[in-house]
């Protein structure tokens, strides 16, 4: 099992959830913006999967 630190924030409401590990699912590169991106396991409802991308310097998740 691998597992990538992330940053949760929603930028809609303009909340920062803080850092959290969780384990990783597919490590891939977007196909529009030819960036890297992250299928993590949802740590608010197991069993579900979230998108996480690489900015900048952090893997980060929106939940907007």
């Amino acid at each position: 099992m691998q597992e990538l630190n992330v940053h949760f924030i929603n930028r809609g409401f303009g909340t920062d959830d803080g850092y959290k590990t969780v384990e990783l699912q597919e490590l891939r590169v977007c196909e529009i913006t030819q960036t890297p991106e992250a299928i993590i396991n949802n740590p608010y409802f197991p069993g579900d999967t979230l998108r996480a991308r690489f900015e900048v310097f952090e893997w980060v998740c929106d939940l907007d």
